[in-house]
Order: structure tokens, then C-alpha cells, then sequence
């Protein structure tokens, strides 16, 4: 199916076709300052709506912009083994037509492409221009990638026969409405597949690394846009098994997959915590030279009190699908 085809006559039609290109071209300049053309500010419906929340997206964007170069190897590979599962989770069909939310670097959407193969089509939005430009740069021929508002997609209803969330969902401005839009663009039998991260396996070391951040943090006046705590607990199996029900998807399933290791040293541990996440990263990355080796001085201290699980860490993730009920 033709993009052209899944456009919702709500949205302008845009004049060139390289407004949303699977080639490799630079669409920085379409999209700088969050201007490109179907880029709306999200208005917030949820019970989790933020204060400053057009500061937060921005902070988030530029996150994203930043970590671009180093998204794919980060962790040895671990995003892509993520996406690698939820590849297998979400079941692609031959001929399907297939939304990727918060596509990223196009992990998860090359990964879907490959299997829908020539007679299907993904579309992978974004509003990080540095992770779409990567994105491009690897793309097959039936995947195109846009930037676009998860809230606020330009499709018609009933558009796309699955819809992926790679470890998006929680990043998103209005997370419910996004997959409320998700239904809306569904057809009869949709699916939706998503990946998370399951913060509660969290190691003792985890926990203690945030604490110490946050001391340094408040001592030193650093402030970083953040969301509210209550996204931290999407990635729980019971909470997600619950809100996909409650929007009415059915034969809801459930999979886990969890990784770890122990750094050797302060400096590489902080390495690897700053790429985890958009707080981590600004603040680590605004510390300074001496502030840095306070921090990891510090953190160096404290994980003595840990014994044998100082530096040690987990990453879990959750992966669901279910079925549109109707």
C-alpha cells in the first residue's frame, strides 16, 4: 500500500514526497525546532500530565539527538537484542501494513520490515531527527519514517494491521492517548506489541547509583525535566497486562527477558548508567571534571556497603501483545 493511501484527509497533503523518505537523505532542515510537517505540540489528556511539559519533550528530544551515534552499541548491543524480541513477540505477517512508534534508529522497524516482506510496509515515526537520519541510512524499501507525534498520527482510521512500541511508551507526552490513537488506527483483529523497561529488577547497585546522583544533585542545584514517578512502574507485568486490557485488547501476552554483569571500575559503571537513560545522561553529563570524579569517588564509597554486588546491574524488559477486541 501506498503512504499516500493511509493519509487522513484531516492532515495537509505536503508538497514534497521527501517530507517522509525511507532514503537517506538529511531532514534536519524539514524538522529543526520540532517544525517538521505533521509535528504538532501534544495537549495532554492523561492523569499524568506534567508541568512543563513542552520543556520536557524538548529535553527528551534533544536527549535523543545526543545519544543517536551510540543508541545501537550501547550495552553491547542491547537495544538491538531487545528489538530483536519484540520482532519475534509482535509475530509480523507476510503483506501486513505496520506502525513502529518511536522508531528510533529503526531497530525494531528493519527487523519488521524484513518480515512482512515486499508486499508489506512499515512506517516508523519519530521526533528525534538524529535517530531518523540513522534510520534512513539503513532503511529497505517498504519502510518509510517520518516525523511525527505519537498523539497526533496522520493516518486514516483502520490503517495498519499491527503497532510497535520499542521501549517508547514511557517517553511519550501522553502515553494512554498514544495507544488510545493506536486503536483508532487499528483494524478489525489489530495487534499491538510492545517492549518496556522493568525498572523493579533493579540491583541493590542500581538503586544506590540513583541515590547518590540525586544527593549530588540537589547539593549542587542541577535541575533536569522529568517525568512523573508513575512511569516508572509501566514496565511492571501486572500494570501492563492491566491498561491493555482496560483499552480493550484481548489474549493479552506476556514475556520477559533480563540481562546483566558487574563493571570493573567507577568510571566504566557510570559510562554504562549514563547511556540508560535521558536523567543519567544530562546530569551525568553536566558534572564537570570535578564534580565527575566527586560523584564516582563517592559512588566508589558506597558500593564497599554491597560486598560482592557493589557495580553489579540488571536490565530487564517486559513484552506484551494483544489482540484489538471487535
Amino acid at each position: 500500500m501506498e503512504l499516500w493511501e493511509l493519509l487522513s484527509p484531516r492532515f495537509p497533503r505536503p508538497r514534497f514526497s521527501c517530507w517522509f523518505s525511507s532514503s537517506a537523505m538529511d531532514m534536519s532542515s524539514l524538522n529543526a525546532g520540532g517544525q517538521g510537517p505533521f509535528y504538532r505540540r501534544p495537549k495532554l489528556t492523561s492523569p499524568m500530565q506534567l508541568s512543563g511539559a513542552d520543556e520536557l519533550l524538548e529535553h527528551l528530544v534533544e536527549y535523543y539527538d545526543r545519544v543517536a551515534p551510540e543508541y545501537d552499541s550501547w550495552a553491547g548491543g542491547l537495544h538491538g537484542r531487545v528489538a530483536a524480541r519484540l520482532a519475534e513477540v509482535a509475530v509480523p505477517k507476510k503483506g501486513e501494513t505496520v506502525l513502529d512508534v518511536g522508531c528510533g534508529t529503526g531497530l525494531v522497524t528493519q527487523l519488521v520490515a524484513e518480515k512482512v516482506g515486499k508486499k508489506g510496509s512499515v512506517v516508523g515515526i519519530d521526533l528525534s531527527a538524529r535517530m531518523l537520519d540513522l534510520a534512513r541510512l539503513k532503511a529497505r524499501p517498504n519502510t518509510t519514517f517520518m516525523a511525527v507525534a505519537a498523539e497526533h498520527v496522520p493516518f486514516r482510521d483502520k490503517s495498519f494491521d499491527l503497532v510497535t512500541y520499542g521501549q517508547s511508551l514511557p517517553y511519550l507526552s501522553d502515553p494512554i492517548g498514544s495507544l488510545e490513537e493506536s486503536i483508532r488506527l487499528l483494524r478489525k483483529k489489530g495487534r499491538v506489541a510492545l517492549s518496556l523497561h522493568r525498572r523493579s529488577l533493579h540491583t541493590e547497585a542500581q538503586d544506590l547509583f540513583y541515590e547518590v546522583l540525586g544527593d549530588l544533585a540537589v547539593r549542587h542545584h542541577l535541575r533536569v525535566p522529568e517525568h512523573s514517578p508513575e512511569r516508572s512502574v509501566f514496565g511492571e507485568p501486572e500494570n501492563l497486562s492491566r491498561l491493555l486490557d482496560e483499552l480493550g485488547f484481548s489474549d493479552v501476552r506476556l514475556t520477559e527477558m533480563v540481562t546483566g554483569g558487574r563493571a570493573r571500575t567507577p568510571r566504566e559503571w557510570t559510562e554504562l548508567m549514563a547511556g540508560s537513560g535521558p536523567l543519567p545522561h544530562t546530569l551525568i553529563r553536566v558534572l564537570g571534571p570535578r564534580l565527575r570524579t566527586e560523584f564516582e569517588v563517592t559512588l566508589a564509597e558506597r558500593m564497599q556497603e554491597l560486598g560482592a554486588e557493589a557495580f553489579r546491574y540488571h536490565f530487564a524488559f517486559i513484552f506484551a501483545s494483544g489482540f484489538l477486541t471487535g
